[in-house]
């Protein structure tokens, strides 16, 4: 009989089930709470937002959210379960994009005895993570790119980007119709000379900028380019009751009553080629737009033509010969060595304007796909695992056959960086420089976001 359920975060794919005639008590975040309530309808009464950062005890187990830097509200779960073999320390990732903070913030937390208080001042504290810390026995992993090949730019270059290519194309007619494309050899100079037919019309053109979104997600993205164009943003009625559950006076003052604001926000779904038209012409009917600019921002953007220029590189493979025995000396510098090469692969490359290309285009509608995640890359996997003693690593997304075996492998490689390392460490009384410890190397890795 279940007495409690959680609710890591607001996306359909995780509250399947959940309805008003629900009858379960649901705890979760307080965003994700408002958004239970007044999406769903589910009561009130059913539903407990407990706070961020703090231990809390939910029918004798100890409960602890962190921000899982996903969509708002979204959260990283750490259970503290007691039984009579002792403490079990479970920590469910829901969605999630991995990084350093994460790291720090369940080892703080795990180090703190049960019967102390856990406080936000505790999870966010300046000072260093422990250097011991107690073995999580389940860690429930967010596995949705648990491939090489997804290689993700920092979430902060891609929205700087976006926000620096669009305040480009807004305040220079030229700008777009001539991104990405090289001078023609064959046009003459002289023909340069000469004005183009219609200045007027190039001078008075408005553009309109859509961001392709989910139920809640990709905020930051559609906030940072009004911001730099000083502009309002348009939502549904329905988007925009959720934005207001999100408890933002300040983004909720952004949003506009009608299409005449040049920023809008729409299903990801309809950012094609031609949903964009049709988008276009009703926004045309308030707003004046000659023209529109979407973009699509999702991880499944990562590659190809649309990320850079160069293809993308071929990850290490887990069935590689030097792995066939993990637990030997030289099975664990191999797999600390295809860590290393898997962590690093364009693990700190930056995303500028020169990295995004049109996946369609005519006349009036462009769209970019950008590849602006709020999942973990591999490399981010990579790290996060490594730097987390745990026993057992859930995968909680499966695929094919060959990829979940794949997965399964990768898993218990990096599960072995951290096992065998301790392991020799004690035998040689721990005098190993900390630069050649996996796990500190990768802890400390800079712009693991």
């Amino acid at each position: 009989f279940c007495t409690a359920y959680f609710l890591t975060h607001f996306h359909s794919d995780h509250y399947g089930g959940l309805t008003r005639s629900f009858s379960g008590h649901v705890y979760c975040s307080r965003i994700t709470a408002n958004c239970v309530v007044q999406k769903l309808g589910v009561s009130h009464e059913l539903v407990h937002a407990l706070p961020m950062n703090t231990r809390c005890n939910v029918h004798g187990v100890h409960v602890t959210f962190i921000d899982a830097n996903h969509c708002p509200g979204a959260v990283v779960i750490v259970f503290e379960v007691p039984s009579e073999q002792g403490l079990v320390r479970i920590v469910h990732t829901g969605d999630f994009r991995a990084s350093r903070e994460h790291v720090e913030q369940i080892l703080r937390i795990v180090a703190i005895d049960t019967q102390k208080a856990v406080l936000p001042e505790h999870v966010l504290s300046a000072q260093a993570t422990p250097c011991v810390s107690p073995t999580i026995d389940y860690v429930y992993l967010d596995t949705t790119y648990l491939q090489p090949s997804y290689v993700f730019p920092p979430q902060t270059d891609v929205v700087r980007a976006v926000a620096h290519f669009c305040t480009k194309v807004n305040t220079d007619a030229s700008f777009l119709p001539n991104f990405g494309h090289k001078p023609n050899p064959r046009i003459s100079p002289i023909t340069r000379w000469f004005p183009s037919r219609n200045p007027q019309s190039v001078r008075k053109r408005r553009v309109l900028f859509v961001v392709g979104s989910y139920t809640i997600g990709k905020e930051r993205l559609f906030i940072e380019i009004a911001q730099h164009l000083g502009a309002r943003i348009y939502v549904s009625p329905a988007k925009r009751r959720m934005l207001e559950c999100l408890g933002s006076s300040q983004l909720v003052q952004m949003l506009a009553p009608d299409m005449s604001a040049q920023v809008h926000v729409v299903e990801m779904s309809k950012v094609n080629m031609k949903g964009m038209a049709e988008h276009l012409a009703n926004a045309q009917k308030c707003g004046g737009f000659s023209s529109v600019v979407a973009f699509s921002p999702t991880g499944w953007a990562h590659s190809g033509m649309h990320y850079g220029a160069r293809p993308e590189p071929r990850g290490p493979d887990p069935l590689d010969p030097g792995l066939a025995d993990p637990e030997s000396h030289a099975g664990f510098e191999r797999t600390a060595q295809l860590l290393a090469q898997a962590a690093c692969m364009h693990g700190d490359s930056t995303f500028t304007i020169d990295n995004l290309k049109p996946r369609g285009s005519s006349s009036t509608v462009t769209i970019f796909p950008v590849p602006y995640s709020e999942h973990s890359s591999f490399a981010e996997l990579a790290r996060f695992v490594c730097s987390l003693k745990a026993t057992h690593i859930i995968p909680t997304v499966f695929s094919r056959p060959a990829i979940n075996d794949t997965a399964a492998r990768w898993l218990r490689h990096w599960q072995t960086i951290n096992i065998h390392f301790e392991r020799w460490a004690r035998a040689a009384d721990a005098n190993i420089p900390p630069t050649h410890h996996p796990t500190l190397g990768l802890r400390d890795c800079k712009n693991i976001v």
